[in-house]
Order: structure tokens, then sequence, then C-alpha cells
């Protein structure tokens, strides 16, 4: 329903004017110039949304000016910020739009874990909680992949591993210890859970955001 009524705004939008407009069902970023280019995109957005009897979420609506040192935004799970890496040789680095998990794919990503390995399922298979934890984060890192989330992929790792280290603990009845002994020394591969290590597709600034294999085996932009 969002793309029936939303699409009419994409067919009229001058880009040229108001910038350019990206949307994904009722979620949109539009990417001016100016600060002045931005004011009147957002005012041209209201116009189009209040003909179509809408009016944009105020919480979720502001205009950001990507700057190094500046604030970032979050679009589609990610967080959008401009960076500056850092030169290889000592220098001052490019500068680029980096984009990594939001605290709240962050959040929900826990929340999920979480759910997976509470206290009210301890009466189930440990390998098929792993069996569970790893297929949710196969998929949540497999949307995250093509950004510069390695950091944040160590950080939710460490937690699946936390938890399950919690539910042993508790599903034999014994310390976080015994846990922690069940996953490091016990088992030879941390009980099956799968390592996020090296799977990040980090995009290199001006370049495609996004490389495929081919059928070839090669890699295309």
């Amino acid at each position: 329903m969002c793309n029936v009524f939303l699409h009419r705004i994409d067919r009229v939008w001058d880009v040229r004017e108001h910038g350019v407009l990206v949307r994904f069902a009722d979620d949109a970023v539009v990417m001016c110039r100016t600060r002045e280019q931005a004011e009147a995109a957002l005012m041209r957005l209201r116009e189009l949304l209040a003909e179509l009897g809408l009016e944009p979420k105020e919480a979720k609506t502001r205009i950001v000016h990507l700057k190094l040192g500046g604030e970032g935004l979050d679009f589609l799970g990610f967080h959008h910020r401009w960076v500056r890496a850092q030169g290889r040789t000592g220098g001052k680095g490019v500068e680029f739009l980096a984009r990594w998990p939001s605290d709240k794919a962050m959040q929900h990503a826990r929340d999920r874990i979480r759910g997976l390995t509470g206290s009210n399922r301890t009466l189930l298979s440990v390998d098929g909680i792993v069996g569970e934890l790893n297929s949710f984060l196969r998929g949540w890192a497999g949307y995250f992949r093509y950004g510069n989330s390695s950091a944040r992929f160590t950080k939710i790792r460490h937690y699946a591993l936390t938890r399950v280290v919690g539910m042993l603990a508790k599903k034999h009845r014994r310390s976080r210890r015994f846990g922690m002994w069940v996953v490091s020394q016990s088992s030879d591969n941390q009980l099956g859970l799968i390592s996020l290590d090296g799977i990040v597709f980090a995009p290199r600034p001006f370049r495609a955001w996004r490389v495929t294999p081919n059928a070839g085996g090669e890699r295309r932009r």
C-alpha cells in the first residue's frame, strides 16, 4: 500500500531542483548539495504528502549535514556517517560516507539472541538452540555485511557466545565458569556457533557500494 500511494511522489520528484530521492516503502532519504536545497526539498515533500492526505513523522524527519565530526543518520537499519579513513602512510586519509548497523538494529539483534537463549528454553537441546542462533546470525550478518560493520559484528557474536554460556550454566545448574568451560574447553569449535569474522565487505570510498560474484566467479560492481 505504501508503494501504491507514494509512487506518485517518485514520478513527480524533480531531482535537479530538489536532490536525489531514495525511497523504500515509507522510509525515504533525499540527498542534497546545500542546506537551502534540503529545506526546499523538505517543503516539497510535505506538499506532496499533504496532497495524498499524509504527513511525515516529525520525530524521524530532519535535515542532517553530513560532515566530519558531525551527526549521522539511520536508514534501512544502517547508520550512515561521514568519516575519514586513516592514511596508510600517516597522511590525512580520504573522507567518505561509512555505514554500519544502527543502534536500533544492534538492539534488535540482542533481543532476538536473548529470546533464543532464554531460561524458558533450557530443556531444549544445545545443538538445536545453537542452530537457531546460527540461522539468525547468518541472515542478520548477510544483510549488514556490505558496510563498515566489523566492530559491531564482533560485539554481536560475543553477546551470542555469552548468552550460550549463561544458558549452559542454567541448564546444568552450575556456575557461568562451568558454561565457559564447556564452550571453550569441552568443544573444539565453541559448540558450532558460527564466526562473523571475515564476512564483511567494507566498501572503498567513492566506489560501488556492493560487489558480487558473477557466474564465472569474477567480481563485478
